[in-house]
């Protein structure tokens, strides 16, 4: 590095200058009057640096010599200075002149021709001595100025290496003790060549003089200066012509001049001297104390690089690249402040991915170009700078990539730079800002956006945090981001989900990257255009496919999560940039600094920032490309500018296609050659297996030798961090433990401590460390151990695999990573790797002799080594400013900085907060406390800090924390301490402290936006007036009538109503209160104002809606609603109200008490009054619990389904009251917010509105109300109806216990039945039979509902059954159907009409096979459904029975059980019950045995009545089938009737088959008495196996005899009788033993068993065993005991005799009396003859062979014409009806039909004079009408709901809100629409 410059001969001096000193000097010789005699001045020729001339011929030569040397000087000057506009080169502006870089400055006037170059020891040992010594620094300058001048006397070129030994370094005394130690080296010299120079080496003592240590650097500087020899020939040497230019003394003062050389070659050539310290390019000025740069020593490939004048491509390592840029601007800044003739300033631009390098080379820019600026400075001047400036500036300790965009010297948008911002270094993140914020700018210059549209989607938008997601939309998706956020995420193919980096390089390297991409419609490449891509890194199909299908996981996640990544932002400036071209003007002169960061789509911005083709600089190193995201190669980059150059973006942009120029710079200044070596074998392996991923590069060199980096095995970490003695080591500040990956770093960390700076590879990019120790780089690899063998490929004796470049694609990565750790070392570099892994790449290595191998044997050295607390500092801010916070945070402790450690961590603590929680939400969607945790750091640290731009960095960044951290107050504190003054109005807003943010609007004005003000000044209105803090709100307008006005236009009534009152005006007042729903405050405000009638009869009003909105319907889940608290003036106003209201008001009271006494007679005093809806509500509430009055709960639900099948329900007035709806228009009903239909309709109708009385509530179209009005009432009539169906089905006193009527006492425990007490049983079976016939027809109201046909069919068969159970017991003792009181069952005659409806749907949807449960048999619920048709619907069971569908079965219904031969039993089954057949009891006796013989699943109790019937009507035949009355019968009571009522029907029957009734007898009697075999037979849902029936199945055993004994003694056969005592003396000995039975069984004779029969009905009231006695005929044999003897006269004297008076409520319990002739005359009636004692009765036909037992074919289901006529217009209407309902419906369908259909009446009653006219409007005019209609409820919609939202959203939201508002306000005022919609009537005039 040059401190001091020649004035004359520097690289700086302009060339006339040079020209004119030169002529000065040159002696004014005649040759031709020359003499030898002649005195010469040698004097003159030794300045000028020449011999003296001996003869003419020399002379001459010297003439032309001079001559020469001017011609080329003067054409150097034409060239390096200025070229003309003629030039090859265009620029951008036609009158630029082209500039070419010039860097020759001219030195201080007091130093000498000899250059000065300063080593960084010299730097620092000068600084020591200026601020320590000043006369020891004066000493040193004085030296150092006598060396600049050529003195080099004795004692200030004495040699200090010996004699032998490399290049000559002497010392140069100063003092006793002070020496100055320097060597001769070379500078570059103009264009030309090279020159001497002095290299200043430091200040030693004499003591620190060590001869051995000088003799090593002078052989390593021999090493690398060749030429150094070549060029020392003695002054005076023969050879001198040829060196002319050589170094020359001046005899007699040891003053020597430097000499000049011919350039090296860059073969030959190394570099003379770094001029760095290894990583900054830094001088001094040592008088002013600056801290300046100067341009150093550099290569000839370099200058070559600086010359270039066209655009180039630079690839190299180290700082070498960006140094050829930074003297390129500076040469051209230079050229252009030489022209002076008003050229337009370069704008030059410089470009780079690292914040923290575009900082320093921005700073070092500084110092080089104010080094230019005091190399013309007088040392007068030079003090005067050094006193001014004498404390230097402050280093920052914050991070640069965000403090940028504080920055106050450039502007916020691309467009407002100008000519002085340049030259620029900047960050292509903030070039890529620059460029949104002036697209944005732009946008919003020319927006123009349409109103309503606005207005509507602000109001319609989903509300959110918008400035997050806007600050989210903001930032850049990262890698550390997709890492957290995105990856988890993604399933990729096997072997890939080891490579994040790998998979996001693919993302945005490839796919979104590549030019291929840009040049794609939506900017990412197809799944095709991949494949076919060929990718830097080699992949298999399915690993691309699985890579894509991740692609778009990854982009839909972006959308979600309103992220951007940088391939998103680039494609999005690039369509700008097309469409709208550059937003300003270009660039002339394009720097891009490590390109291989950019994406390539990056390129085509760039380029169209800068035209110029010749403009441009691209640097950077592939072999680096380590970066997540990056898919970068210079080749490509090439090629990709050729094209772009042949397609240029800009107009401006003429030239010819450039192709730029490669340079490669091949010297390492960072590392020596030890260290290059090895890094340069593994570039060797990546460019001979992976050529498509690394550029080709020729070999490093480094500018020293060095030690071999030193490889260790089966050795851990510790033992280099621990001593002996155990004691911890530290690593020093220069020394930093690699590590591959962010696992690995916590690993070792957690074992280490904090023993030094330990960072992954990726973080140590662009960092440099003296030593670096590379831990477990191979055992942390995610590459296969085996795939590593790959780098043996060529290495002599090792077996490698076979290369494959989609398996081997890994290990170029790992090779990358490899690579970059190696070049992070200056001087050791130590790897410590055990595993398997490593073996492959030590053999290589130890191939190649690059590595030195440790040996295992030998002690561990010792790396560590200490550093000083100042290098500890030094350390902590490199890693502080490339953002590693936290081992800066540990290089700060090591340093002792507390408060930087402090920063450090504050930093720390924000990137792991970032990294967990991007958006400061945690996934739960609570804040993130993390950012709260950083923002206090933060705080602390401002407090702490010295300086006030740090101080306020950290509160402005705590603010931002805070911010994220939902933690607006503290962020607006933070501003506000930050002075950022904006940022805290705005989060004082945020947090809702308004009177915070109006003093901060107040009180810095001129530091807020006006935007942020008028914006916080308007929120504030509305918030205080949200608030009802009026007084405030106040202040804030000019007048009170302003504030009403502006309160009313934002619907904030309840503000307005506080200001109405305070000016005295309550009638207006109370109105606003009712608007805002503040009922009871309106209605005291009303009756205050006493002297308006008129209000007192509103309030009056008022009260009375609201009792009625809010006392309805119950909620059937929470019971009734409580009522509102009312004040004792709203109950004084309410007994102001008239009878009826009286009335009401006693209701709304029993409701709110619960009084259900009261409702109940309330509800039949509405009853009688007709109030149907108050009725309703009575009962409503009165039915809260399960009911108890089964007959009003019949009204109840007949009300509920009277108002459910309403033809109209809106217009219905009970039904308005009920559910607190009333009439806004024509298509519209308001809904209150209390009806409990509210919560049905709310989420489709969110438009909340009040009605007149102030009540809240929303509007709803009339068709959905009507649909939601009977569907509630439906579902309520279902729900309600359920409730009690399921209570009656549980009920226990409708299900009486058999066991206990029959043998009085129940044998069960805990029996679930009733046990009725003696004496009820009468009335108990009429109130039976009275509940289930009102639970019929309390069931039957759910016709009106939707009601599930299954569900119905269930409940019919479980009622129907019950209604049978409760007609016909199973025991005499529970009743029987004569024991019917209608008196007592009131609804019977209602109930009959229900229950035949009940019968016919039940029956036509019966048939067999449909119940798959046992427990529920077919013929069971066919025989008690027929039984109950025939009780109470005769045409069913005379007419209609044979249409059933069981009655006909269809192929898929035939059950082949049911069949007996080709004989469907059912038909025998109808045939008995309804009696027409003339056969019908023999059909009865087939069914009964075929039921026994095939066990077919029946109920035992309905056999048994089916026995009992058939009995007794088989008994009856026979007498009447011998022409015999029925004299000496003998049967019970009950049966009697039966015959009596039938006996016109039994006259005619045959009995061929009466022998055979009782022969299957003995079989069932067995199968009931045993349960074996008894599993078809069923009581209540249980088979009689089960052994829980024991005792029930005694009672049917008993009734069984009981039925074969009456059989046997009125047949009067005595092989009946025989084969009966036989039967029942089968079954054996009861177990257990039963009373019931006991009689039967231990019976033994006949005798015996008729007189168990006779007693069997004994001690009842509800039956008797009668025996009839006609009196004109003997009685046979004795009385029988137990048996009531009734005499007769006639046949229909029976039921007199009898004493039954009352007649039955139904015809006959067989209901087919209308097949029966009418009653017979005496007359006609014939004697009883003769009865026989014992006779036998005529023989029976057999059962098998009597075919008089063939009934023929049964009677089809045959319609009629005109019934066939009724089904097909009921069906079609049904089909009408259903489609009607089916139909979907909305709200603009339904204005569509309204408008249409009141046009076309409006149409008929106006008289047309044309046709068209009336075609017109007819045709067009409706959808006119429709279309402005729409608009106008759009609009007031919008208005309504957005004033409505405004008092109840949050105060975050109000921007929003009150923007809605304006604009539909706005378009209100200025809207025709509602002009054009009255214009549009028949009456309008358009």
């Amino acid at each position: 590095m040059r401190l001091f410059d020649d004035p004359v001969e520097c690289m700086g001096a302009s060339t006339h200058a040079v020209l004119s000193r030169r002529r000065a000097q040159m002696p004014r010789v005649s040759l031709s009057s020359a003499t030898p005699t002649s005195p010469v001045d040698q004097i003159v020729f030794a300045k000028c640096g020449y011999d003296v001339p001996t003869s003419a011929s020399e002379a001459r030569t010297l003439t032309e010599d001079i001559l020469q040397e001017e011609r080329s000087i003067l054409k150097a000057s034409s060239k390096d200075s200025i070229c003309p506009a003629e030039a090859e080169t265009e620029t951008l502006v036609p009158s630029t002149h082209v500039i070419k870089a010039n860097l020759h400055i001219d030195g201080i006037q007091s130093f000498g021709k000899w250059q000065i170059l300063t080593s960084s020891r010299a730097l620092r040992d000068l600084r020591r001595a200026r601020r320590e010594d000043a006369k020891k620094f004066e000493i040193i300058v004085k030296k150092i100025r006598e060396l600049s001048r050529g003195h080099f006397s004795d004692d200030n070129h004495k040699r200090l290496s010996g004699p032998d030994v490399g290049i000559p370094i002497y010392e140069a005394k100063m003092s006793r003790d002070l020496r100055l130690v320097v060597r001769q080296t070379w500078t570059l010299h103009e264009s030309a060549g090279q020159k001497q120079a002095i290299r200043v080496f430091g200040v030693y003592t004499h003591a620190q003089l060590e001869r051995r240590f000088w003799d090593a650097v002078s052989r390593t500087l021999e090493d690398k200066d060749l030429e150094y020899h070549k060029r020392q020939v003695p002054p005076r040497s023969s050879s001198r012509r040829q060196y002319r230019d050589r170094a020359t003394y001046r005899r007699g003062d040891n003053v020597v001049t430097p000499g000049r050389f011919p350039a090296q070659t860059e073969e030959d050539a190394a570099p003379m001297t770094t001029g760095l310290d290894k990583e900054q390019i830094q001088e001094l000025r040592i008088w002013a104390e600056q801290d300046v740069a100067h341009v150093f020593d550099v290569s000839t490939r370099e200058q070559e690089v600086i010359d270039y004048t066209s655009s180039c491509i630079v690839i190299g390592t180290g700082a070498a690249k960006t140094t050829t840029m930074m003297f390129k601007m500076l040469g051209i800044e230079q050229a252009w402040k030489a022209l002076d003739d008003g050229t337009p300033k370069p704008r030059q631009l410089f470009v780079t991915q690292s914040r923290v390098l575009a900082e320093k080379v921005e700073e070092y820019y500084g110092k080089l170009l104010q080094s230019f600026d005091l190399a013309q400075r007088s040392h007068a001047e030079l003090k005067t700078i050094a006193t001014s400036q004498a404390t230097a500036r402050h280093e920052r300790l914050v991070n640069y990539d965000e403090e940028v965009y504080w920055r106050n010297d450039l502007p916020k948008r691309y467009g407002a730079l100008t000519s002085d911002h340049f030259p620029m270094f900047l960050t292509f993140d903030h070039l890529c800002r620059l460029l949104e914020s002036e697209f944005q700018h732009m946008d919003a210059e020319a927006e123009k956006e349409n109103g309503t549209r606005r207005a509507l989607q602000q109001v319609s938008r989903r509300q959110g945090r918008h400035t997050q997601v806007s600050s989210e939309r903001g930032k850049i998706l990262d890698y550390g981001t997709f890492l957290g956020t995105y990856w988890s995420h993604l399933t990729l193919y096997k072997g890939l989900g080891k490579y994040p980096a790998l998979v996001f390089s693919e993302f945005l390297g490839v796919i979104q990257g590549s030019e291929e991409a840009l040049n794609s419609e939506h900017g990412y490449l197809d799944e095709d255009s991949y494949q076919r891509r060929r990718s830097s890194v080699a992949m298999s199909t399915a690993q691309r496919e699985s890579i894509y299908a991740s692609y778009l996981r990854y982009r839909k996640m972006k959308r979600q999560l309103c992220h951007r990544d940088a391939a998103d932002r680039a494609f999005e400036l690039v369509r700008l940039l097309k469409e709208k071209g550059l937003p300003g003007l270009p660039v002339d002169f394009l720097y891009v600094d490590e390109a291989q960061d950019n994406l390539l789509v990056d390129t085509f911005i760039l380029r169209t920032l800068c035209p110029n083709v010749n403009g441009m600089f691209w640097a950077g190193d592939t072999a680096q490309t380590i970066s997540a995201g990056s898919a970068f190669k210079f080749s490509e980059l090439k090629a990709f500018l050729y094209r772009l150059s042949q397609n240029p973006v800009s107009a401006t942009a003429k030239a010819a296609p450039s192709n730029p120029e490669v340079f490669h710079l091949t010297i390492n200044y960072r590392s020596h050659q030890g260290i290059v070596k090895c890094a340069a074998s593994i570039v060797d392996l990546m460019t001979r297996h992976w050529s498509s991923t690394v550029d080709p590069l020729p070999a490093e060199e480094g500018t020293m030798p060095g030690p071999k980096p030193i490889f260790f095995q089966n050795v851990d970490c510790e033992q280099f961090l621990i001593e002996d003695s155990g004691s911890a080591i530290e690593f020093g500040a220069h020394q930093c433990i690699l590590v591959l990956n962010d696992a690995a770093k916590e690993r070792l960390r957690s074992r280490v401590g904090k023993a030094g700076i330990i960072l992954t590879i990726q973080e140590s990019k662009g960092l440099e460390f003296d030593d670096v120790l590379l831990y477990d780089p191979f055992a942390d690899s995610t590459v296969d151990d085996r795939a590593w063998r790959i780098v043996l490929t060529d290495v002599a004796g090792e077996i490698a695999p076979t290369f494959d470049e989609t398996r081997h694609n890994g290990i170029c990565r790992e090779l990358k990573f490899l690579y970059v750790a190696v070049t992070r070392t200056r001087m050791n570099l130590w790897i410590v790797d055990s595993s398997r892994g490593q073996h492959p790449m030590l053999r290589f290595w130890r191939n190649a002799d690059v590595v030195e191998e440790h040996n295992p044997f030998a002690p561990i050295p010792r790396l560590a080594v200490s550093s000083s607390r100042e290098e500890w500092a030094g350390v902590a801010r490199k890693l502080f400013h490339k953002q590693q916070f936290f081992e800066a945070e540990l290089a700060f402790d090591r340093a002792g900085l507390a408060k930087e450690r402090r920063v450090a961590h504050a930093y720390y603590l924000r990137d792991l907060a970032h990294t967990t929680s991007p958006s400061g939400v945690r996934t739960d969607g609570r804040p993130s406390s993390r950012y709260v945790r950083a923002a206090d750091a933060f705080l602390q640290s401002a407090q702490e800090a010295s300086d006030v731009d740090d101080q306020q960095s950290y509160y402005r960044i705590a603010g931002d924390c805070y911010a994220k951290g939902r933690q607006d107050r503290a962020a607006a504190e933070a501003f506000y301490a930050a002075r950022d003054y904006n940022n805290a109005a705005k989060h004082y807003r945020a947090a809702g402290m308004f009177d915070d943010a109006l003093n901060v609007v107040k009180d810095h004005q001129r530091d807020v936006e006006r935007s942020v003000a008028d914006g916080i000044v308007a929120v504030a209105k509305l918030q205080f007036l949200r608030e009802n803090e009026v007084q405030k709100a106040c202040t804030l307008f000019d007048s009170e009538d302003e504030a009403l006005e502006y309160m009313a236009s934002y619907g904030l009534e309840t503000s307005r109503a506080t200001l109405l009152e305070s000016l005295g005006r309550l009638a207006e007042a109370a109105e606003c209160r009712l608007v805002d729903g503040q009922v009871l405050e309106a209605v005291q405000l009303l009756l205050r104002d006493h002297r308006n009638p008129a209000s007192i009869s509103r309030a009056k009003d008022v009260v009375l809606a609201g009792l009625w909105t809010h006392f309805t319907f119950r909620n059937p889940k929470i019971g009734p609603r409580p009522s509102p608290k009312t004040s004792d003036v709203v109950q004084d106003l309410l007994h102001t109200a008239t009878k009826l209201r009286k009335l009401q008001l006693d209701m709304f009271e029993a409701i709110s008490q619960h009084n259900a006494a009261r409702l109940f007679q309330l509800s039949h005093r509405f009853s009688q009054l007709s109030n149907l809806a108050a009725e309703l509500v009575c009962l409503d509430h009165l039915f809260a619990k399960l009911p108890e009055l089964q007959s009003t709960f019949l009204r109840y639900s007949r009300i509920l389904q009277h108002l459910a099948c309403a033809p109209d329900p809106c217009e219905s007035e009970p039904l308005q009251k009920l559910f607190s709806f009333s009439k806004l228009d024509e298509e519209h009903y308001y809904l209150s917010v209390d009806s409990i239909l509210f919560a049905q309709l709310v989420q489709d109708h969110v438009d909340v509105r009040r009605n007149v009385h102030g009540w809240e509530g929303i509007s709803v179209p009339q068709w959905e109300l009507e649909k939601t009005v009977k569907k509630f009432l439906r579902k309520r009539l279902g729900d309600v109806v359920t409730e009690e169906n399921e209570l009656c089905h549980n009920l226990r006193s409708i299900q009486p216990c058999l066991p206990f009527i029959a043998i009085g006492h129940c044998p069960r425990y805990n029996c679930a039945n009733h046990h009725p007490v003696a004496g009820e049983i009468l009335d108990a079976y009429n109130a039976l039979v009275r509940i289930h016939v009102l639970q019929i027809m309390i069931y039957h109201q759910l016709y009106a509902s939707n009601i599930d046909s299954g569900e119905l069919f269930k409940q019919q068969r479980a009622w129907l059954r019950r209604l049978y159970e409760a007609l016909y017991p199973a025991h005499f003792k529970l009743g029987s159907i004569h024991t019917l009181k209608a008196t007592l069952i009131p609804e019977l005659t209602e109930g009959q009409s229900i229950i035949t409806v009940w019968v016919r749907d039940f029956l036509s949807q019966l048939c067999p096979g449909r119940d798959r449960q046992p427990s529920l048999p077919f013929l069971s619920g066919l025989i008690r459904v027929t039984r109950i048709a025939m009780l109470f619907d005769s045409r069913v069971a005379s007419n209609d029975m044979h249409r059933i569908p069981c009655m006909n079965p269809g192929p898929h219904w035939r059950v082949s059980s049911l069949w007996r031969n080709q004989t469907y039993v059912v038909h025998d089954l109808m045939s008995m019950v309804q009696g027409k057949h003339p056969h019908a009891l023999d059909h009865g006796m087939l069914f009964l045995h075929h039921v026994v013989q095939r066990r077919l699943p029946i109920d035992i109790t309905v056999l048994c009545d089916l026995m009992d019937n058939l009995c007794g009507c088989l008994v009856a035949a026979m007498r009447f089938r011998t022409g015999a009355k029925l004299h000496d019968v003998t049967l019970p009571k009950s049966w009697i009737l039966r015959i009596v009522r039938d006996d016109r029907i039994l006259r005619n029957q045959s009995v061929d088959l009466w022998k055979d009734y009782h022969r299957c007898f003995a079989t069932l009697l067995q199968q009931v008495c045993t349960g074996r075999g008894a599993s078809y037979l069923l009581l209540a849902n249980r088979t009689l196996e089960d052994p829980g029936n024991n005792v029930t199945r005694n009672i049917l055993v008993a009734r069984i005899c009981r039925n074969l004994c009456l059989w046997g003694l009125n047949c009067r056969s005595l092989s009946v009788q025989q084969d009966v005592a036989k039967f029942i003396s089968s079954i054996g000995q009861p177990n257990p033993a039963s009373s019931l039975i006991a009689p039967y069984v231990y019976a033994k004779s006949w005798g015996e068993l008729i007189r168990a029969v006779c007693a069997s009905t004994s001690g009842s009231d509800l039956d008797e065993m009668i025996r009839l006695c006609h009196n004109a005929e003997p009685t046979r044999g004795g009385e029988f005991p137990h048996v009531r003897r009734v005499v007769f006269s006639r046949q229909d004297r029976i039921l007199a005799a009898l004493s039954i008076e009352e007649p039955s409520p139904f015809a006959s319990d067989q209901m087919h009396a209308t097949s029966v002739p009418g009653p017979m005359s005496p007359s006609q009636q014939t004697p009883d003859p003769p009865t026989l004692q014992p006779s036998e009765p005529e023989p029976a036909v057999s059962l098998q062979n009597d075919p008089a037992v063939d009934v023929g074919e049964h009677e089809g289901a045959h319609l009629s014409a005109l019934e066939l006529q009724a089904a097909i217009k009921i069906a079609k209407v049904f089909q009408q009806y259903r489609e009607r309902t089916q139909a979907k419906r909305d709200a603009l369908d339904e204005k569509r039909r309204r408008i249409s259909s009141y046009l076309r009446a409006q149409a008929q009653s106006l008289s047309w004079t044309s046709s068209l006219a009336r075609l017109l409007f007819l045709g067009a005019m409706p959808h006119v009408y429709l279309s402005i209609e729409c608009t106008l409820n759009l609009l007031d919609e919008a208005a309504t709901r957005t004033k409505e939202r405004l008092k109840v959203v949050d105060h975050q939201e109000l921007e929003e809100v009150q923007s809605a508002l304006d604009c539909l306000s706005g378009l209100a005022r200025r809207d025709h629409s509602r002009r054009s919609h009255k214009a549009c009537t028949p009456l309008g005039c358009v």
